[in-house]
C-alpha cells in the first residue's frame, strides 16, 4: 500500500513537471529539477510522454552536462523513436572508451547496440569483455542477438563473458547460441554456457543441457549435471535420472548431488533407486543427497534405507538423517541406536549430536551405556556438541570409564558445557593417568573460562607431558586471570618451545604490566616463533612500555618476527610507537616499508596520520598505495585532505584506494574532481571505483553536481 501511494505521488509530480517543462529555462531545469536526486524518477516518467524532440534532446543534453550516469539513465527513458538521437549525444562526447561502453550499457537502449558491436568486432580493443557486460545490461532482443553473434569471437575470454551475460538476461532467445557454445573448444566457454542455460531454466535450456551429456569430456558432463541441479524442475530431474547411469562414476556422483539440490518428490524417487546400486560409494552419495533434500518424503525414504542389508548404507543413512535434524529425523535416529551393528549405532549417535536437538539428549544418555566403547565415545562427543546441562552427571560418570578413549571424549564434552559442576569434574580429570584425558580437561577448562579452574591449570603447567602444559597455558590465557601470570612467566622458560609459544600468547591476552614485562623478555627467546608470538601479544596489550623492546625486534633476523613487531607497534599507536615505525620507512626492503606504513593505520592517532601523509609523498608507489589504504581504513574527516591529494597520484592503485575511501567520507565538493578523473581513466576497476564513489557522495548530499547546487 505504501509503495502504491509513493508511485501515485511520483506520477502526479511527473504530470505537473510535464506541463511546466516548456516554460523552464535551462538553468531552472538544471538547478531545480535535473540536479536533484528526488526528481530523477519523475523525470524518467515524463520523458516517454514527451513528443517534442527538441525538448527531449534539451533534457538529455543538460543531464549529460550535469552527470554522465544521469544522462545515460534518461537516454533510455525517452521514446524509442528519439533514442538514436539521444544516444548520439552520448556517443559524440570525448570520453575514454571504457567509460563510454559503460554508459551505453546503462542507457538500456537498443540504439546503443550498433556502437557496442563496433567495439566488439575490433580485435585490437581490450574492452570487448566490458562490451559484453554492457550488452547484458541492455538485455533486449537486439542485445541478445548481438551477444549470440559474439559467441563466435576469436577471443575465448570474450566468448566466456558473452555466455555469462546471456544467462543473466535469461531470454530463451539465447538458448540456440548457448547450445552451440556447449561444443566450444575452450572449456571455460563451455562451462559458462552451461551455467547460463541453467539460469535461463526453460525446457529448451534443459534439452540443450541434455544433449551436452553426450560430450566426450567427463569433467564437462559433471559441470552439465551441476547446472541441471540449479534448474530444479521435473524436466531437469528426468535428465539427471538418466545421468545417474553415466559410465563415469564422478558424473553419476555429481548427478546424485544435483538431485539433492532440487528437493522435490521426483528427485527423492530418483535417488531412492540408487540405494540398491552395486557401488557402496554411490549409494552413500544418494543417502547424503536425500539428507540435503530434507523433506518429509526424504525422511521416509531414509527410514526405509535403515533396513538395508548393508550396514554401511545404514550408517550413511543415519548421517543423512542427522543433517536433516527435524523431529521426525531425530525419532528415526533413536531407532537406529538399537541397530545390531555397532558401526550403525555409532553413526546414529554422531548424527544425533549434529542435530543439536534437546530431544536427542535422552537417547544419547542411554547410548553412553552401550556395550561397545566406540558407541559410548561417540555418544559422549555428541552430548558435548549439544551442550545440554542435563548431560553433566552422566559425562562425569563417564570419566571413570575403563576405556581411556571414552574418558578423553567425556572430558572434552564437559568442556563445552559451562557449569561449575563441569569445572569440578574437569579439575578431577586433570589428575587422570592418561595424558590425553588431562589434555582434554585442560582444554575444557579454558573453553569454559571460569576463574575457579585457574588453580588446577596452574598445577597442570608442571605436568610431565608437554602437550598438557601447552594446553594449560592456552587455557589460562583464555580465562584471562591475573592469577595465572606468575606461572605463565615461568613457562616462558619451559624446555618445550610450544609451551613457550602458548605462554607468550596467554600473557598477551592477560595484558597486565607484569605480563608485558614477561613478554619483553620472551622477545629474546631462541625460537623465532616464540619471539613472533611475543611481539604479537605485546601489540595486543597496547602497552607503551612494550615499545622499546619492539623497536629492537624490528631488527630481528627473522622476517616474520620483524613483521609481527611492525603490526604490534601499529596496534599500540602512540607517538613513540609511530616514531619507531618511521625508522622502518628507510628500510631497504620495499615490501617491509609498505607493511610498516599500513600498520600505521591500525589506531589512526594524530601521529600516525602525520606519518602516513608523509608516506603519500614517497618515491615507492607500493609505499604510497599502502599509505592510501591505511588512511582509508582510518576513515575519518581528518584524513580527507590527504586522500584528496592522492586522487592525483600517478599510480592507479593509489588513486582508486583514495577514491573508494572518499566515496564514504568525502565532501560534495569532490564531485567535480572525481568527474574529471573519469576523462583520464583507462582501467575498468578504477572506473568502477570512481563511479561508485561519485554515486555514494551524491546519495548523501541529494544532488548530482556540486557546482550547480552551489550556484
Amino acid at each position: 500500500m505504501e509503495f502504491q501511494h509513493q508511485q501515485l505521488q511520483e506520477s502526479e509530480t511527473a504530470e505537473s513537471l510535464l506541463q511546466q517543462l516548456p516554460h523552464l529555462s535551462d538553468e531552472q531545469l538544471k538547478q531545480e529539477y535535473l540536479n536533484a536526486l528526488q526528481w530523477t524518477e519523475p523525470l524518467s516518467l515524463i520523458l516517454p510522454l514527451l513528443d517534442d524532440k527538441s525538448q527531449v534532446l534539451r533534457v538529455v543534453k543538460l543531464a549529460l552536462d550535469l552527470d554522465f550516469c544521469l544522462g545515460a539513465r534518461l537516454i533510455g527513458s525517452v521514446k524509442p523513436e528519439f533514442q538514436a538521437a539521444t544516444v548520439d549525444l552520448l556517443a559524440t562526447l570525448e570520453l575514454p572508451e571504457v567509460l563510454k561502453i559503460r554508459l551505453l550499457g546503462s542507457t538500456g537502449s537498443d540504439s546503443g547496440v550498433p556502437q557496442l558491436l563496433q567495439v566488439l568486432h575490433d580485435e585490437n580493443s581490450r574492452f570487448r569483455p566490458q562490451v559484453a557486460s554492457a550488452l547484458g545490461k541492455i538485455g533486449s532482443e537486439a542485445a541478445v542477438a548481438a551477444l549470440g553473434q559474439a559467441l563466435r569471437a576469436q577471443d575465448s575470454e570474450v566468448r566466456t563473458q558473452v555466455a555469462y551475460e546471456l544467462g543473466q538476461i535469461g531470454s530463451e532467445a539465447g538458448v540456440a547460441a548457448l547450445q552451440e557454445a556447449l561444443n566450444d573448444n575452450d572449456y571455460q566457454v563451455r562451462e559458462s554456457a552451461a551455467l547460463a542455460l541453467s539460469a535461463i531454466a526453460t525446457d529448451a535450456a534443459v534439452a540443450a543441457l541434455q544433449q551436452a551429456l553426450n560430450h566426450k569430456s567427463p569433467n564437462f558432463r559433471e559441470r552439465v549435471v551441476s547446472a541441471l541441479g540449479q534448474i530444479r524442475t521435473d524436466a531437469a530431474v528426468a535428465v539427471l535420472q538418466q545421468a545417474l547411469n553415466d559410465e563415469v562414476y564422478q558424473v553419476r556422483e555429481s548427478a546424485a548431488l544435483a538431485l539433492g539440490h532440487i528437493r522435490t518428490d521426483a528427485a527423492v524417487a530418483a535417488l531412492q533407486q540408487v540405494l540398491n546400486h552395486d557401488s557402496y560409494d554411490f549409494r552413500g552419495k544418494a543417502t547424503s543427497a536425500l539428507g540435503s533434500i530434507g523433506t518429509e518424503s526424504a525422511v521416509a525414504a531414509l527410514r526405509l534405507a535403515l533396513t538395508h542389508l548393508d550396514y554401511r548404507v545404514r550408517g550413511r543413512t543415519a548421517l543423512a538423517l542427522g543433517s536433516i535434524g527435524t523431529e521426525a529425523a531425530v525419532a528415526v535416529l533413536q531407532q537406529a541406536l538399537n541397530d545390531e551393528n555397532h558401526r550403525v549405532r555409532e553413526k546414529a549417535a554422531e548424527a544425533l549430536g549434529s542435530t543439536g536437538a534437546e530431544a536427542a539428549v535422552a537417547p544419547l544418555l542411554i547410548a553412553l551405556q552401550d556395550e561397545d566403547s566406540s558407541v559410548r565415545r561417540t555418544a559422549a562427543e555428541a552430548l558435548g556438541y549439544i551442550g545440554s546441562e542435563a548431560a553433566v552427571t552422566s559425562l562425569q560418570q563417564a570419566l571413570s570409564s575403563e576405556d581411556s578413549y571414552v574418558r578423553r571424549t567425556a572430558a572434552w564434552a564437559l568442556g563445552r558445557i559451562a557449569t561449575e559442576t563441569a569445572v569440578a569434574a574437569l579439575q578431577q580429570a586433570l589428575t587422570d593417568q592418561d595424558s590425553w584425558i588431562r589434555l582434554s580437561a585442560a582444554y575444557g577448562l579454558g573453553k569454559i573460562g571460569l576463574e575457579m579452574g585457574v588453580a588446577a591449570l596452574q598445577e597442570a603447567l608442571g605436568d610431565e607431558n608437554f602437550e598438557v602444559r601447552e594446553k594449560a597455558a592456552e587455557a589460562l590465557g583464555n580465562i584471562g586471570s591475573e592469577a595465572g601470570v606468575t606461572v605463565l612467566r615461568q613457562s616462558l622458560y619451559d624446555e618445550d618451545f610450544w609451551v613457550r609459544r602458548r605462554a607468550a600468547e596467554a600473557l598477551g591476552k592477560i595484558g597486565t604490566d607484569v605480563a608485558v614485562a614477561a613478554l619483553r623478555s620472551a622477545l629474546r627467546d631462541e625460537d623465532s616463533d616464540v619471539r613472533r608470538r611475543a611481539a604479537y601479544a605485546l601489540g595486543n596489550s597496547g602497552s607503551e612500555t612494550a615499545v622499546a623492546s619492539l623497536r629492537v625486534a624490528l631488527n630481528d633476523e627473522d622476517s616474520n618476527v620483524r613483521l609481527s613487531a611492525v603490526k604490534a607497534l601499529g596496534n599500540i599507536g602512540t607517538e613513540t610507537a609511530v616514531a619507531a615505525l618511521r625508522v622502518v620507512l628507510d628500510d631497504e626492503d620495499s615490501d617491509f616499508r609498505g607493511k610498516a606504513v599500513y600498520a600505521l593505520g591500525s589506531k589512526g592517532t594524530e601521529a600516525a596520520i602525520v606519518a602516513l601523509e608523509e608516506a603519500l609523498r614517497a618515491e615507492d608507489s607500493w609505499v604510497r598505495w599502502m599509505a592510501a589504504s591505511a588512511l582509508a581504513s582510518i576513515g575519518t574527516q581528518r584524513v580527507v585532505m590527504a586522500l584528496e591529494q592522492a586522487l592525483n597520484d600517478s599510480d592507479s592503485r593509489v588513486r582508486y584506494s583514495a577514491a573508494e575511501a572518499l566515496g564514504k567520507i568525502g565532501s560534495p565538493k569532490l564531485l567535480a574532481q572525481l568527474r574529471q578523473m573519469l576523462y583520464t581513466t583507462t582501467d575498468n576497476y578504477e572506473l568502477s571505483t570512481i563511479l561508485d564513489a561519485i554515486a555514494s557522495i551524491q546519495e548523501r548530499c541529494g544532488y548530482y553536481n556540486h557546482d550547480v547546487a552551489a550556484s
